[in-house]
């Protein structure tokens, strides 16, 4: 069993989780198709009864299971289709390495977008 998202590009191979994690995977495709309110979806597949939680002990143990990687998938692609999320700006890259940025990419255009450090927050009148 394979979840691929087109949109993303997200290939996951789940053939070797067990048979309530399989089930659970189904209910949330289900839930998926039926376009369910982003939030119900977020209970369903993120509570503490998830089968994503019963068997790890750690949060890199979530983080990495992939039945949590595809729910997390799901759920966006959820709040994307219903206007609660923003989708991304980044196209999807399919089979070619991501070109890297450029060096002082991350300066920014203008002055004005720069924050001041040693400027203070507070008015010096107010200060006292």
């Amino acid at each position: 069993m394979r979840y691929h998202n087109p949109d993303s590009g997200l290939r996951i191979d789940l053939s070797k989780i067990d048979i309530e994690r399989k089930r659970f995977y189904q209910s949330a495709v289900e839930m998926l198709d039926r376009n369910v309110d982003w939030i119900d979806f977020e209970n369903f597949a993120f509570s503490f009864g998830s089968p994503i939680f019963k068997a790890s002990y750690d949060r890199q143990d979530v983080l990495s299971d992939p039945l949590f990687i595809v729910l997390k998938d799901m759920w966006l692609r959820l709040g994307i289709r219903q206007g609660m999320v923003a989708p991304s700006k980044e196209k999807p890259t399919r089979g070619k390495a991501r070109e890297s940025r450029q060096a002082g990419s991350h300066i920014p255009a203008h002055r004005s977008d720069m924050a001041i450090a040693d400027k203070p927050a507070v008015p010096a009148r107010r200060r006292r």
